[in-house]
Order: structure tokens, then C-alpha cells, then sequence
């Protein structure tokens, strides 16, 4: 209420209707009673004034509070400089500053607002204590949590600064013991005071991230011994999940490691001798040899690997029997070995080189040590904390035994080690192959470049081939029937752009005797893309018709066939395989020589001709499938290849061909005329090299890599990122040779494994 509306409630000259004007007070006579009324009057307006000021200072209180709560809430949450922004060590003492402050906001208010009355500063400063409480409070805490945040900042920075020196030195245990202890330390001295549970408690979620980093490390170097050492040795320190995936991961790769070795001994034992490897990984003696393993652990008997070694050593003595390791967590190698089966616990079935499993807690599941048993002395040898020692059997409470893998050795387990060895012959082929093919093409091409300039001396040729070939003969074979080729086609019939034109060149030459049939065989095979499935088999049939006495021989060979064969369908079938394997062969005598050789196999082994005429039933259906285009190519290849491929390697190269694209198709141009690998990698990098040669973006012209499965390279390494790549990190990779894309791979993945680039893969 305003101070005119109290002032017009108490007007003195109408108070009670008695008085009109101070001139009106001698009416009322020298009694006094007019006095009284002035009085009445002026106590009136003093109770009028005293509400006016006491409403101008509660107005006043409600400013000075919003303006104290303004002031207070920029003190304490300013973006800039507010205290509860600040953090850390920066934090400490905000409590004490935001009192003074307070004090001092405080004061600068109530001078502002200099309340009259004592009742309502007593008002604001009653509201102003109470929000400081309320705020100090918050700030206490604040402060308080911050302090705390800044010791534990302080402590992880301590602990990373220990293992990150530990990381680099993941292989030196001493080390990693001495920065453990360190950091446990640390941990020790910022709780201490604290409930010994609690600081267990800190001291594992602190440093199990970092003990299982070191094992991390362990991996990506593909140091698989040392991440499985860690494991067992520090494994209680880790997080349980990480624990075990690390461990399984370390034990997955052991057992890759074990099948590739395996198959590099078989390589090495048989070489290319299918047979005797196949004989070798079936028969009884492939498998663990329970007294190596024992003569190795007894080789290690008073050395000492310190603590937390049992698994390790003992893995390792299995290794060294023809074993397959466990797992190097102790539990977990005990579930994995009741999971196959392998767990028995009938003494008497123990034999030497049985892995023998105690607890020290009763619980048969809850493995705390292993060894492997020693039938001669009934001991079991183990590595512990004061070294190898051959110990009694019931040392410990007996969880239970088992037999590594080995000796009896599953199906399942033999056919990943032929796999293993087929895989390491196949390697071993490849990179021969390929030290040939790069052999072949280089000298291909230096007799290609002296051919075209005109220098054609045969002595040079034949001296060039024996110069490089190292005495491998299928070397010499191809180079000098290239250089043979080359000569005798020079000044004969040339190839030419026109199918129509190519086919009477050749066919002249044949009639004329320009050429040779052995000449009129390579100009007809090199021509072959040219001309087409129908124009060569003419063509040949001209070659052999060149001699009538092909046409004899091939009469014999057909009685003798049909002599031999009574069903009419099988008839046909060995005589279609028959005309394919002497399809080239135009000398009458070695014709004959070369038919029988072919009827005589095919006599044995009825299957030969069974299986040539299924696969080309199924050339003949992937050729249908497809554009007339790629047709010449196809047959290219077949002729090239005939059953000795992977059709449905080559469906999946043929079916990946966009028969518009000039630069896919002459690549496949360039692999089946010149009967390179029919890989899309190899593809791929035909297509890349030309594009380079011609200043194009080889992206557009790649060919998708499909999902492989028959090699673990590109089934783990190169499918999953080489088509995501960007065109010029494709086009590059393209260029390279295996070798140098394997190594990217490798190197890739493991910058991907350190964190150093972060990749799907």
C-alpha cells in the first residue's frame, strides 16, 4: 500500500467527523478535549508513516534478496570463473574464498539498500544466511570432490607413466613386477586408512586394465608364447572377461601356429608326396608322444621360470611331444579338456605325458596347478615357485587327468593337419610357380622384343633359356617352344584383326605347307581367342588331316575302344576325353603312342573320363550362363587348364567379368592366353598396371573380391578391407606382388591391434 493511500485514511482534519480545520478547535471550549483530537490525530499519522516505512524496507529486503541471489549464483556458476567450475587442484580452498565473498557481497548489499528499520535488515540477513548455509554447503562438497578427483588424476597419470615404461618392455617379467609393485604402492598410500577391502578392491580396477594392456601388447606383436607366459602369470589381476577372451584368443592362434608347423613337418618329411603324407597323418604313429614330452620336462628339472609357470612349461614339454597345448589359464584348460572328453580320473589309465590337474580348495573345477605325469618314476613334474621338480601325486586335491591330443587324435583333428600340409604344398608350389612365371615372362619378353625388331638368332635364344632356367625343365620347355613358336611363325602367316581373315591365313598356310603341323599347332593355339572354339577345331582337324595316317590311327584307337567299352554312353564319354588329350598332337606316330598311354589310364581308372566329361558338362553350363563375350576366354582357359582347376573358382572369376569393360576384359585376356593365375587379386592387378600405363583412376575397373574361404589369408587378412579401400590406395596395392601385400596386410592389422589407426576388420 502506497503512502498517499495510508495518508488519505487518516486526514487530521477529518478524524472522527469532530474535526474540519485546526481553526475549529476553539469551539470546543478550554477543556482540553481538542487537544486530545489533535492527538488522536497525530498518533494516527505516526502509525501511518511507521507502515509506510516498514513497507518501503520489506520492498527493499525482496530486491537486496534478489540482487544477494544474483550476485551469489554469478560467484559460484559463472562459465568463466565460477567456483563450481573449477576442477582438480585448482579446486582446493573454494570453501573459505566463497565465505569471504559471501561476507563481502553481503556488506556492499545492505549499504546499497540502507534499511531504516533494524527488524528488516535482520529480515534479509536471516534470508542471506540461510541461502550461504545452503551454498557452502554445496561448494564444501564440491571442493571436497574435487580434491579427490585431482589424488586419483594423479594416481592413474603415476600408474600410466609405470606401465606405459612396462609396455615397451611387455617380454622382461622383473620389470613388469617392479612397476606392478610400484603402482600397488601408490594405490596403498592414496587409501590409506581405508577398509583393506576396499583398497584390494581399487588396486584391481586400477591395474587389471593395465595387466591385461600388456598382454594386449603380447598379441599384436604376435608374440603368442609370451601373451600366453602373462596370462598365467599375472591372469589374476585381470578383469575376468578380458581374461578369458585373451586367453582363448592366445590359445586360438596356438592352435593355428600348431596345425601350420604341423604342416610345414609333413612338407618337410614328404614333400610332394600326396601318398606317404596321407599315410603318415592317418596311420597310428601321428600324434603326441607322451615320452618326449616327458624327456623334455625332465630336461628342465632345477631350472626355475618363477611364479605362475605351471601351464606354460607344462604346454610347452606337450609341445615338444607332438602334442597340442592347452589353454594357459589353468581353469579354463580344464573346462576345454572336459569339453572334448579328454578328463578321466582312473589312476591306473595314467601313461607318460598325461597332464595331471590339482586344486587346493576342494572344488575339482577350480584348478589351481598342473604337470605332466612321469610313468618310470610315478612323480609328476611340474614347474612352481622354487622350480621343476618331479612331485608325488597327491600333493594337492586331484581335479582329475588328461591325455593331450595326440595319440588319439580325432578325425576332425587329422584332416585339419592334411589340410594344413595340403596348404603348405600348395604355398610351396605357388612360390615356385611364381619364381618361374616371373622367369618365363621376363625372358618371354626379351625374345618378344628381339623378335619384333628383327633379331632372330636361335643359338642366342637357346643359350638365353639355359642361362636362366637353373635346370628346371618345365622352365626350359616353355621357353624354348616360345622361342621355337617365334621362329618358325616369322614371314609365315600372321595374325590378324578379322576372325575370317585370321582363319584363311592359317588355313592357307596349312594347305600350302607354308608351315609345319607342329608350326600350324602353336599359330592356331596363339591365335586361339581370335578364332574361336569352331575355327580352331577345324583348323586342327586340317592339321591332322595333312597326313593320312592320322586318320588310321584314329580308326584304331576307336576299335579298340569300342572293343573294350560295351556301354554306348561310357563309349562316348572315353572317346570324347580321348579327342581332347590328342586334340594337338599331330605326328601320326605320337599320336598312337600318346592315344594308347591314354586309353590305358582310362582302362584302370574309369573315373578319369567320368570326371573330364562332368567337368565339361559344367564348362558348357558356366559358358551358357554367361555373355557370348567371354566365350573365347573360356575356352582359352579350359584348353589351357582342363580339369585341373577349381571350377568354381573360375565361375567366380568369369561371373565377376563385365564383358563392356575394356580393361577387365583384357586382363582376363592377358591370364588365359597367357595362362597366368586366374585369381581377381592377379586380375586386379593387371587391370591397376594398365590404368596406371594409361593415366585412368583404376577404381571404376576393379573387380569385387568375393568372401573367400580355402586360404587363411584372404579369408582373415584380405577380404573384409581391400574392396573398401579408396581408389588410389587399390590401384597401389594392385601393383604389388604377394609378398608385399601380405606384409601390408600384416603391418596394417597390427597398427590396427596397437590403436594406432582404427580400422573394421
Amino acid at each position: 500500500m502506497k503512502f498517499s493511500q495510508y495518508a488519505s485514511q487518516v486526514n487530521p482534519n477529518t478524524i472522527q467527523g469532530q474535526v474540519q480545520r485546526p481553526g475549529d478547535l476553539n469551539s470546543y471550549g478550554g477543556n482540553g478535549a481538542g487537544y486530545e483530537a489533535i492527538g488522536r490525530g497525530l498518533g494516527a499519522v505516526n502509525e501511518a508513516y511507521q507502515k509506510f516505512i516498514e513497507s518501503v524496507d520489506q520492498s527493499r529486503v525482496v530486491e537486496a534478496d534478489a540482487e544477494y541471489d544474483k550476485r551469489i549464483s554469478d560467484l559460484l556458476y559463472n562459465p568463466q570463473n565460477g567456483l563450481m567450475h573449477t576442477q582438480y587442484a585448482n579446486a582446493e580452498g573454494i570453501a573459505g574464498k566463497f565465505q569471504s565473498e559471501e561476507q563481502k557481497i553481503r556488506q556492499e548489499i545492505m549499504g546499497k539498500y540502507n534499511f531504516r528499520l533494524e527488524r528488516t535488515s535482520s529480515v534479509f540477513n536471516n534470508w542471506a544466511n540461510n541461502d550461504a548455509q545452503k551454498r557452502f554447503m554445496l561448494v564444501g562438497q564440491h571442493e571436497y570432490k574435487q580434491v579427490e578427483a585431482n589424488k586419483d588424476l594423479a594416481l592413474s597419470n603415476n600408474i600410466d607413466e609405470n606401465f606405459n615404461f612396462a609396455m615397451q618392455n611387455y617380454d622382461n617379467d622383473a620389470l613388469i613386477k617392479s612397476e606392478f609393485d610400484k603402482s600397488a604402492t601408490l594405490v596403498m598410500d592414496r587409501y590409506k586408512g581405508q577398509d583393506p577391502e576396499f583398497i584390494k578392491s581399487e588396486a584391481k580396477r586400477l591395474l587389471a586394465p593395465k595387466m591385461a594392456s600388456l598382454v594386449g601388447t603380447a598379441l599384436a606383436n604376435g608374440d603368442i608364447d609370451r601373451a600366453g607366459a602373462m596370462i598365467e602369470k599375472w591372469g589374476a589381476f585381470m578383469p575376468d572377461e578380458t581374461r578369458l577372451a585373451y586367453s582363448r584368443i592366445a590359445h586360438a592362434r596356438k592352435e593355428r601356429e600348431y596345425e601350420h608347423y604341423t604342416g610345414i613337418t609333413a612338407y618337410e618329411r614328404f614333400g610332394d608326396d600326396y601318398e606317404a603324407a596321407r599315410q603318415y597323418i592317418y596311420g597310428d604313429a601321428f600324434g603326441y608322444d607322451g615320452e618326449a614330452a616327458v624327456r623334455s620336462a625332465r630336461e628342465d628339472i632345477g631350472n626355475n621360470y618363477g611364479t605362475n609357470t605351471c601351464t606354460i612349461r607344462s604346454n610347452n614339454w606337450i609341445a615338444a611331444g607332438g602334442g597340442k597345448e592347452g589353454n594357459t589359464w589353468a581353469p579354463t584348460q580344464f573346462e576345454d579338456m572336459k569339453d572334448a572328453g579328454l578328463i578321466f580320473t582312473d589312476k591306473s589309465q595314467l601313461r607318460s605325458g598325461d597332464i595331471v590337474y590339482w586344486n587346493y580348495g576342494g572344488d575339482p573345477n577350480d584348478v589351481d596347478h598342473v604337470g605332466i605325469y612321469d610313468a618310470k618314476t610315478g612323480t609328476v613334474i611340474q614347474s612352481g615357485d622354487h622350480g621343476v621338480a618331479g612331485i608325488t601325486l597327491d600333493y594337492a586335491n586331484i581335479s582329475g587327468f588328461a591325455r593331450p591330443r595326440g595319440r588319439n587324435v580325432s578325425i576332425e583333428d587329422k584332416d585339419k593337419a592334411w589340410d594344413a600340409y595340403v596348404t603348405q604344398v600348395n604355398y610351396n608350389n605357388a612360390i615356385k610357380n611364381n619364381h618361374k612365371k616371373r622367369i618365363i615372362d621376363s625372358v618371354q619378353q626379351e625374345m618378344w622384343n628381339k623378335f619384333k625388331s628383327g633379331v632372330i638368332d636361335p643359338n642366342e635364344f637357346q643359350s638365353l633359356v639355359y642361362n636362366v632356367s637353373g635346370g628346371d625343365v618345365d622352365i626350359e620347355m616353355n621357353l624354348l617352344k616360345f622361342g621355337n613358336d617365334l621362329i618358325g611363325i616369322q614371314g609365315k602367316a600372321a595374325a590378324e584383326s578379322s576372325n575370317g581373315a585370321v582363319y584363311k591365313k592359317i588355313k592357307d598356310a596349312i594347305t600350302d605347307g607354308t608351315v609345319t603341323p607342329s608350326e600350324a599347332v602353336s599359330l592356331i593355339n596363339q591365335n586361339a581367342t581370335m578364332l574361336g572354339s569352331a575355327d580352331r577345331n577345324r583348323l586342327l582337324s586340317l592339321v591332322r588331316e595333312q597326313d593320312p595316317r592320322n586318320k588310321e590311327i584314329d580308326k584304331r584307337l576307336i576299335t579298340i575302344v569300342n572293343e573294350t567299352i560295351d556301354d554306348k554312353m561310357e563309349r562316348g564319354e572315353l572317346q570324347a576325353y580321348l579327342d581332347s588329350a590328342l586334340e594337338n598332337v599331330t605326328d601320326p606316330e605320337v599320336r598312337f603312342a600318346t592315344g594308347m598311354e591314354v586309353l590305358n589310364k582310362a582302362f584302370e581308372n574309369k573315373a578319369i573320363y567320368k570326371n573330364f566329361n562332368s567337368k565339361q558338362r559344367e564348362w558348357g553350363s558356366l559358358k551358357s550362363s554367361l555373355s557370348p563375350k567371354l566365350y573365347p576366354y573360356i575356352d582359352a582357359y579350359q584348353r589351357q587348364n582342363g580339369n585341373n582347376i577349381d571350377l568354381g573358382q573360375a565361375r567366380t572369376v568369369f561371373e565377376s567379368i563385365n564383358p563392356n569393360d575394356k580393361y577387365q576384359v583384357s586382363a582376363l585376356q592377358y591370364a588365359a592366353v597367357y595362362n597366368s593365375p586366374m585369381d581377381i587379386q592377379e586380375l586386379n592387378k593387371q587391370i591397376a598396371a594398365m590404368a596406371v600405363r594409361d593415366g585412368v583412376d583404376a577404381a571404376p575397373h576393379l573387380l569385387d573380391i568375393p568372401q573367400q574361404s580355402n586360404t587363411a589369408v584372404q579369408q582373415n587378412e584380405s577380404t573384409p578391407w581391400f574392396s573398401d579401400w579408396g581408389a588410389s590406395e587399390r590401384t597401389g596395392l594392385a601393383a604389388m606382388n604377394f609378398s608385399d601385400v601380405l606384409e601390408s596386410i600384416k603391418q596394417r592389422h597390427l597398427a590396427t591391434l596397437r590403436g594406432e589407426i582404427n580400422e573394421e576388420w
